[in-house]
């Protein structure tokens, strides 16, 4: 996957928006009186993906998977351990200053709660002004119009402006952040599990109106998330990612339909399907024991303790991210072969 992504970087320098290259998030683990470094925690452990314009990437997992880790570290809220992180050409870790703030206006966030992500003493109003206001957008009339035009735009009635966040609804509320998100025009947004706090009769709203906002404004998207249908909802191609690592990546159709890495097909066989005519049809495969700590990952495959068709190699060597099919890269040693797909309604 890496020296794929490195050929093709010499020879087209313009086809990807993000390039993540060798992606590292180590945290030291400290204890005593000194803080002395014990160990540290592998949130993200050597990862490479790439995102086209106007597409949207899925990244799904378990909790502590390092997804959420990830968009951060793309937004530049963390600091990367190694690796690069190349927006649009420039490799955002050799900005500071006024070059970094202007090339993260590009890069826009929408956060899970959306509760906690909205100032409560602020309003409405001020709440999406905020980043207008502080890259000197616009001031005055202007302001005004521009507020009142992302109002419009993610379902706003105006005259919710003067309201502070606790009058809302959740689905109010994200449409809130949503516009905030939008304010700068942004030309990659993070989506860090956006309709996970969310009902479900609220989530298809929210995930309708960022797919109409998409091909609106010509977005793209890192839609991170838990649930595997909320993100083939919306996603181009998806990211399985498993104790920092990127385990399998391909188009949503190839994921769901031919899954390659045993932990994918895990995933996939949680998925609750409702028709009872096909439940019974399903492939049911159950992950056993829980997720190691990433502060002591396991030797070789990082899933072969958990893995029912683990062998010796696996405990041993680490597989890497390679092409097994066209535009389809899995880390497995031995890849599943068909058959394992999931039923669920395309």
């Amino acid at each position: 996957m890496e020296q794929l992504m490195k050929e093709d970087s010499k020879n087209v320098q313009t086809e990807y928006l993000l390039e993540v290259r060798g992606l590292k998030k180590y945290f030291d683990v400290s204890e005593g009186l000194f803080k002395k470094r014990k160990s540290f925690v592998r949130a993200v452990d050597n990862i490479d993906f790439f995102v086209k314009p106007g597409e949207t990437l899925g990244i799904v997992g378990e909790s502590g998977c390092g997804k959420s880790t990830t968009g951060n570290l793309i937004m530049q809220l963390l600091d990367k351990t190694e690796g690069e992180i190349i927006f649009e050409g420039v490799d955002l870790g050799k900005l500071s200053g006024e070059k970094l703030r202007r090339k993260r206006a590009e890069i826009q966030m929408i956060f899970q709660d959306p509760f906690s992500s909205l100032n409560p003493r602020m309003r409405v109003f001020d709440i999406i002004a905020e980043p207008l206001k502080t890259h000197h957008v616009a001031k005055g009339k202007e302001l005004e119009n521009q507020v009142y035009e992302l109002m419009d735009v993610v379902g706003l009635d105006r005259s919710y402006a003067r309201r502070y966040p606790h009058e809302f609804s959740g689905g109010q509320r994200q449409r809130i952040g949503i516009a905030r998100a939008l304010a700068l025009k942004p030309k990659l947004i993070i989506c860090d599990e956006p309709v996970s706090a969310l009902d479900v009769s609220i989530q298809s709203q929210i995930l309708n109106l960022m797919a109409k906002l998409q091909k609106e404004f010509n977005l793209t998207y890192i839609f991170i998330a838990h649930g595997l249908p909320a993100v083939k909802h919306i996603s181009d191609r998806i990211a399985v990612m498993y104790l920092g690592k990127i385990v399998e990546i391909t188009t949503k159709e190839k994921l769901f339909d031919q899954p390659l890495h045993p932990y994918t097909e895990g995933l996939l066989s949680a998925v609750p399907i409702p028709d009872p005519t096909l439940r019974d049809k399903k492939n049911r495969i159950i992950i056993e024991g829980d997720m190691p700590s990433p502060a002591n990952p396991p030797s070789g495959c990082r899933f072969h303790p958990r893995c029912p068709y683990a062998q010796e190699r696996c405990k041993i060597e680490e597989p890497k991210l390679v092409e097994e099919q066209q535009d389809h890269f899995v880390a497995c040693h031995f890849p599943l072969e068909e058959g394992h797909g999931i039923l669920l309604d395309k």
